[in-house]
């Protein structure tokens, strides 16, 4: 289950780097992270994995459910 304020890490496909961000807005379709000043919009692939691409780059986040 996601929630605001919520910390998940966040994966980058490109570089292969983990970073931890923060969840800032819940949709019906995904999740809006927060990394540093940075906002990503992730959306739901498959139950439990968002993806989302910022500056050319690809992002994803596994949740639980």
């Amino acid at each position: 289950m996601i929630a605001l304020d919520q910390k998940v890490t966040l994966h980058c496909t490109d570089t292969d780097v983990d970073a931890e961000a923060t969840i800032i807005r819940i949709r019906p379709d995904g999740f809006d992270v927060s990394l540093g000043e940075l906002i990503i919009h992730l959306k739901k692939h498959r139950p439990g994995i968002y993806v989302g691409q910022q500056s050319g780059m690809e992002f994803v986040v596994r949740t639980n459910g």
